[in-house]
C-alpha cells in the first residue's frame, strides 16, 4: 500500500508541474495535451513482473498507440526530471521510480545514475521524450488484465548548458483501460547516452 500511496502522490505533483510549465514550442504543448494521464492503483501485487504469464495476445494498433503516449509521458517527467522542480517533487518522483524497480541491481545503478547525473547542483532541462513500442502482450493475472511491454523512449534535453540525449531500454508491466495507461513495474531498465539524434529503433 505504502509503495503505491508514494507513487500516486508523485504522479499528482507531476501533473500540476506539467500543467504549470510554459513555453513557446506550440507543437510540444500539443503533444502534451494529447497524452492521457498516468493512474497508478492503491493495492500492492508484490513483483508483478516475476510473476504475469507468458502471452502471445498482442494490443490493438490503437491501444498500441495510446499506450506509448502514456508511457511517453511517464518516462519524460519520471526518468530524468527537471531542475525546475522543487526538492520535494524530485523526491516524491525518485521515490516513486525508486519503488517500481524489480531488481535490486538496477535500482543501485539508477540511484548512482542520478547523483552523478545531478551532481553539484547540475541545472538539468528536459525538452523532449520520444518512445516507441516494440512489443506490448496483455495477459490476465489475479482477474485484471496487465501488459508487458518492451520499449525505448529517448530523453533530450541539456545540462549545465550542454545539450544531451540519453536511450533508455525497458520491460515495464502495465495496465491499460479505458485509454489510461498505468505504469506498474520496472522489469528491467538499460541506458545509455547517444552522440546523435538518429531514429528509435524498435
Amino acid at each position: 500500500m505504502k509503495r503505491w500511496l508514494s507513487c500516486i502522490i508523485a504522479g499528482i505533483l507531476l501533473c500540476g508541474s506539467l500543467a504549470g510549465c510554459s513555453g513557446g514550442d506550440e507543437e510540444k504543448n500539443a503533444s502534451e495535451e494529447s497524452v492521457k494521464p498516468l493512474v497508478i492503483a492503491s493495492e500492492s501485487y508484490g513483483s508483478l513482473y516475476e510473476s504475469l504469464p507468458d502471452s502471445d495476445v498482442s494490443y490493438t494498433d490503437e491501444e498500441i498507440d495510446n499506450i506509448t503516449q502514456g508511457i511517453n509521458s511517464w518516462a519524460g517527467s519520471t526518468l530524468l526530471v527537471d531542475s525546475s522542480l522543487d526538492e520535494e517533487s524530485r523526491k516524491l518522483i525518485d521515490q516513486g521510480l525508486y519503488e517500481s524497480i524489480v531488481s535490486d541491481e538496477d535500482l543501485e545503478k539508477i540511484k548512482s545514475d542520478r547523483e552523478t547525473f545531478y551532481d553539484g547542483g547540475a541545472e538539468v532541462m528536459i525538452s523532449q521524450a520520444k518512445t516507441a513500442v516494440a512489443s506490448a502482450t496483455v495477459t490476465r493475472y489475479n482477474n485484471k488484465d496487465l501488459g508487458r511491454v518492451r520499449c525505448e523512449t529517448r530523453i533530450s534535453g541539456s545540462r549545465n548548458g550542454q545539450s544531451f540525449t540519453r536511450s533508455y531500454q525497458m520491460v515495464l508491466v502495465i495496465s491499460y483501460n479505458e485509454g489510461v495507461t498505468s505504469v506498474y513495474e520496472i522489469g528491467k531498465i538499460e541506458w545509455k547516452d547517444l552522440n546523435d539524434e538518429s531514429s528509435l529503433t524498435q
